[in-house]
């Protein structure tokens, strides 16, 4: 297994989606990544479907969709990162659940950029809420 661009690795979702995805980003998430060197290491290249039992679809491919955005941008991504992240949710008109959803995704893959931004938009989300009633109308469902 090299680590062209051209090569793909399948992910299944816990809704039984599979997705092929470029290795570059399932390098990028670290159960993944541990499977594959250690694969590597065994000189074990199977084609393999890899679980992701706590990530389903729909969020997985806003990930994805996330991070084909950012991939390229380096020191810049904390900054830039968070800007994609607001323009892909407003696009998806996502809501609070949904972003609580992609920080539970993100922590379980171990994106830590990913974490690291939607986590700091939560945070801002909440410090704009003046009460404890605004809180619960914006992050609660009925």
């Amino acid at each position: 297994m090299s680590t062209s661009s051209s090569e793909v690795i399948q992910l299944q979702t816990n809704d039984g989606v599979i997705h092929t995805v470029d290795i570059r980003f399932a390098l990028q998430i670290c159960p993944v990544r541990n499977i594959i060197m250690q694969e590597r290491q065994k000189n074990l290249y199977t084609d393999d479907v890899i679980p992701l039992p706590r990530v389903d679809a729909k969020n997985l491919r806003f990930i994805i969709k996330w991070w084909t955005s950012v991939q390229d941008l380096e020191e810049n991504l904390p900054r830039m990162g968070k800007g994609k992240l607001i323009q892909l949710l407003t696009e998806e008109n996502a809501n609070h659940q949904f972003l609580l959803q992609i920080i539970l995704a993100a922590n379980y893959l171990q994106m830590d950029n990913l974490l690291l931004i939607t986590t700091n938009l939560l945070a801002e989300a909440l410090n704009e809420c003046k009460c404890v009633e605004e809180i619960r109308k914006k992050f609660l469902s009925n």
